[in-house]
C-alpha cells in the first residue's frame, strides 16, 4: 500500500531538499548571494539597486544592507532585474 503525503510531509520534504542545494534557500528568501572568482570578477545575485557606480567603487543596496566592491577597473559587465556581474581588479568586499 502507498502511503499519502500531506501538505505538511510534501513542504518539509523540499524544504530538505532545497537547502541541501547549496546557495538556493538564500535565493529563497531574498539574501544576496555573492560569488567570487579569483580576484577578477564578482557575481552579486539577490540586489535590489546600484548606490553608486566607478572604476574604484561599486555600491549595491541589498536585503540585508549596503555592499561595497571596492577594486580598479570595475565594470559591470552583465547586469539583470536577478543578479550583476562585475569584472576588474577586486580589492575588496564589504557588508555595510
Amino acid at each position: 500500500m502507498k502511503k499519502r503525503l500531506t501538505k505538511k510531509m510534501l513542504s518539509k520534504k523540499l524544504k530538505e531538499f532545497v537547502t541541501s542545494i547549496d546557495g538556493v534557500e538564500e535565493a529563497l528568501i531574498g539574501l544576496p548571494l555573492i560569488t567570487i572568482t579569483g580576484g577578477s570578477s564578482i557575481r552579486v545575485e539577490n540586489f535590489s539597486n546600484i548606490m553608486e557606480y566607478g572604476q574604484n567603487l561599486i555600491k549595491l543596496k541589498t536585503k540585508i544592507g549596503v555592499l561595497s566592491i571596492t577594486g580598479k577597473n570595475l565594470l559591470a559587465k552583465s547586469m539583470n532585474q536577478e543578479e550583476i556581474i562585475i569584472r576588474g581588479k577586486i580589492s575588496g568586499v564589504n557588508l555595510e
